[in-house]
Parts: structure tokens; C-alpha cells; sequence
């Protein structure tokens, strides 16, 4: 059962990465195939933001839980500590996503498409589950070290 968490985790994980890496370095390849919205349909500093701000920290740093995921298939020590931070930074991202499209699109700016943003929640909700089950799995191995 550890070991297909991992792989989801890891799958779901590179998803983000290479995402978030195609819309900072690719973005014409990113909108076609669908991982960011077209310049036109965000209010501009919304597509700054997410694009380039949040883009660039996320390619920074969207590469831990994988690794915490892959670590703990290869039953390595350290795979707790990088899943408590990589845990941490995709329960924040799409989270961060999330409300900023609730609370900007109630004060009237324009979020991207209905199905856009249905896509990307549904994304968002998938990483933060994988973020809590690799933040709960982490807790018990450190507390119990029961998992590996």
C-alpha cells in the first residue's frame, strides 16, 4: 500500500512540477494543453502573479513531496522530513489558488473559464489530499516508525 501511495504521490507530484514549469519557461505549450489559462481570460495581476511570482516558487520548491513520496518507496530516513515540508507546500498552493479565485471573482475579476478553474480545483483538491495523507504518513513514521 506504501509503495502505491508513492507512485500516485510521485505521478500527481511531477504533474505539478512540469506544469508549473511549462507556464513559467513554455507558456504558449502550457495554454495548449490546458495547464494555464490564456492571458486574456485573468486579470492581469492575477495571470502575473500566478504565472511568474507564484509560477517560479512553485517550480522551486513543488519538487520536494515527490521526492518525499520517492524516498519513502526506497525506505530512505530522511523521506519524513521532506514530506512534513513538501506536505506543507501543497497544502499552501493550491489552497492560495482556490480562495484567490473565490474572493477575486466576487469582487469582479475576471479567473479564467468555469471548466478552467472546475479543473484546477479538482487538481487542487486531489494535491492536498496527497499532502495531508504524505503529512499523516510522515507523523506516524517519526512518532511510531511504523510506515517503511
Amino acid at each position: 500500500m506504501i509503495t502505491l501511495i508513492g507512485i500516485v504521490v510521485i505521478v500527481l507530484g511531477l504533474m505539478c512540477w512540469i506544469g508549473q514549469g511549462l507556464a513559467v519557461f513554455a507558456f504558449p505549450m502550457a495554454v495548449k494543453f490546458g495547464l494555464f489559462e490564456p492571458e486574456e481570460e485573468l486579470d492581469q495581476s492575477l495571470y502575473l502573479f500566478e504565472r511568474l511570482a507564484q509560477g517560479i516558487m512553485d517550480v522551486l520548491l513543488a519538487w520536494i513531496l515527490p521526492l518525499s513520496a520517492l524516498l519513502m518507496i526506497l525506505d530512505n530516513a530522511f523521506w519524513p522530513l521532506f514530506a512534513l515540508v513538501g506536505g506543507g507546500i501543497y497544502l499552501y498552493f493550491p489552497g492560495l489558488f482556490m480562495i484567490s479565485r473565490i474572493v477575486l471573482k466576487k469582487h469582479g475579476k475576471k479567473v479564467g473559464s468555469p471548466s478552467s478553474v472546475r479543473t484546477a480545483y479538482i487538481f487542487g483538491t486531489v494535491w492536498i489530499v496527497a499532502a495531508i495523507t504524505m503529512i499523516v504518513l510522515a507523523t506516524i513514521e517519526l512518532r511510531f516508525g511504523t510506515i517503511g
